[in-house]
């Protein structure tokens, strides 16, 4: 519910990996974001003015996007509960990726296992 930096810093610190590019909005929370351990850069692009930046080309279009297509999922599902909602977005993300369809998501996970746990 808080959305402030001493509250999402944290929380962006803890799921990052070593060497990370962070593209973001110009939010007061994030002008600390480039402070933080494994950040590579940190772009921002000024959304009062432009949705893409014209110097840098960095914008959140992307997530933007991805994050609504997740909401619509979601509501399409009448919501989940909170503590299956990693769960979804997991499914969400993979289906995203690998099986918009159930042939394309059958074909895919069955070749997944199968490179996983090959057949001695």
């Amino acid at each position: 519910r808080k959305r402030d930096a001493a509250t999402l810093l944290p929380i962006i610190q803890r799921h990052i990996a070593a060497g990370t590019v962070v593209h973001s909005d110009e939010w007061r929370a994030y002008c600390q974001v480039s402070r933080l351990p494994n950040i590579a850069s940190h772009s921002t692009v000024n959304h009062s003015i432009t949705f893409v930046d014209p110097v840098t080309g960095t914008h959140t279009q992307n997530i933007e996007s991805y994050w609504a297509k997740a909401k619509a999922k979601l509501k399409k599902m009448k919501g989940c509960h909170a503590h299956q909602l990693p769960s979804y977005l997991d499914e969400f993300m993979w289906r995203e990726r690998h099986g918009r369809s159930r042939v394309q998501a059958l074909t895919n996970i069955t070749r997944d296992i199968a490179q996983q746990y090959p057949v001695p």
